[in-house]
């Protein structure tokens, strides 16, 4: 009978196996994260082409709340 580690790799080789047949269907698929937004989606400043380039939607200063509010909550 399985246990739980065997059922987990078990699953994961799976998600493996289907990840891979995908980029082997479509090669020119764009890898790692799409291109971020122009603007920020919270204020509307412009975002800096680096971080749009890394797939942000959040100016810093945006971000930097965000992180600190959820910081706050982060131990209920």
């Amino acid at each position: 009978m399985a246990d739980e580690a065997d059922i987990a790799n078990d699953y994961i080789d799976r998600e493996v196996l289907h990840a891979l047949d995908k980029m082997r269907q479509n090669p020119t698929a764009q890898l790692g994260p799409k291109m971020g937004s122009k603007v920020c989606r919270e204020c509307g400043e412009n975002i800096p082409d680096g971080r749009r380039k890394l797939g942000f939607q959040l100016c810093i200063e945006c971000a930097e709340e965000t992180e600190r509010r959820k910081s706050m909550f982060a131990d209920y």
